[in-house]
């Protein structure tokens, strides 16, 4: 997300939103009482009978946020603060689609945690296909910054293998409808790396036929699975070919970091997690990652503990502490939602 400019000492920041990530980012930093400025199409009167659409400036205060990870978009919907069409009165509802390429100046008391998703916004974007495979079946992933989306799944019926002529003629033809939906959706999506696994004869197929497909013949890895399901996407994910390109990724580094925690836990060492036991280790200069998730966070905001939350990130900070912050929705952030959503590895253990 490129920063087009920031006042703090205002609340403002103007974001030009340049990846799908960004849209998550923005999830999170935008929530009700937010004021969103920015361009829009609105329905204006043209006469008593007839209207058309125009591109208007609306002010917008915000009241809900919808997330659209599969249609790509964020949509925020609220009430119209002002306006630069006097059709459009104050207080009429309206929801700003945002997507690719637009432009928003936020309003709001920022915090700590909003700073810090601002902050990991910059350049971030890792854009990234998974696939696992076998022949009849395949999952599509993508690997964003902040989770694993899951989406598409392909399943072809390729008869017995007692019909051979026919068998292998339906197995070429699953090689070819896989890759040219793999194409074609990277291409849309503008993705920078296609990781497939899959079985070494399928692997063979989808290498042999790969160089007719202009996008993906030149960005694609191939890595040995078992399994054509979320089990292979995991599999694929912790494949020697998938870390090479993985392991820049803020996402591939969070699961490292929940792995190092849950370890250092199962040995009842250098760990501390519930917010008492983290505040005591922070107020003890002893934290050396503090981890929190989006459920903690949305949590705190709604018990109204969430300055409390932030002020104890700022303390973090002070000491020199690094801050993951780890989307609920995801495998990780359901493991530390269950030791309540916020954990830290420490410098070195205390009573």
């Amino acid at each position: 997300m490129k920063v087009i400019k920031s006042n703090f000492k205002i609340n403002e920041v103007t974001v030009k939103i340049e990846s799908l990530d960004d849209l998550w980012y923005l999830s999170q930093i935008i929530v009700p009482g937010t004021i969103i400025k920015g361009k829009t199409f609105r329905k204006v009167s043209v006469n008593e009978k007839e209207s058309d659409r125009k591109h208007v400036f609306i002010e917008l205060i915000s009241e809900k946020i919808e997330f659209k990870e599969f249609a790509d978009i964020l949509k925020i919907l609220g009430k119209i603060e002002a306006s630069s069409d006097e059709r459009v009165q104050k207080g009429e509802h309206h929801s700003f689609n945002l997507s690719i390429n637009d432009e928003i100046t936020i309003l709001k008391e920022w915090s700590s945690i909003d700073k810090e998703y601002l902050n990991k916004s910059k350049g971030s974007d890792a854009n990234l296909m998974l696939v696992a495979a076998d022949y009849g079946d395949a999952m599509m992933a993508y690997y964003h910054n902040y989770s694993i989306e899951y989406s598409a799944t392909l399943s072809e019926e390729l008869g017995g293998k007692k019909e051979l002529e026919s068998y292998e003629k339906n197995k070429s033809g699953f090689v070819k409808t896989l890759l040219s939906g793999i194409n074609e959706i990277a291409k849309n999506r503008k993705i920078k790396a296609v990781l497939m696994g899959a079985t070494m004869s399928l692997i063979d197929a989808l290498k042999s036929s790969i160089k007719d497909y202009d996008y993906i013949k030149k960005i694609s890895y191939f890595s040995k699975i078992n399994y054509s399901n979320k089990n292979g996407i995991k599999e694929l994910i912790n494949s020697g070919e998938a870390e090479k390109i993985l392991e820049k990724t803020q996402y591939y580094s969070q699961q490292k970091t929940v792995a190092s925690l849950l370890e250092l836990i199962s040995k009842n060492k250098k760990s501390a997690y519930a917010y008492n036991h983290v505040k005591k280790a922070v107020n003890k200069g002893a934290v050396e990652h503090l981890i929190l998730t989006t459920q903690f966070i949305k949590k705190s905001r709604e018990n109204s503990t969430f300055k409390e939350a932030d002020a104890l990130i700022k303390e973090a900070s002070k000491i020199g502490a690094e801050l993951s912050i780890i989307d609920s929705n995801s495998d990780i952030g359901e493991q530390i939602d269950n030791l309540s959503g916020i954990a830290a590895i420490l410098r070195y253990d205390f009573d």
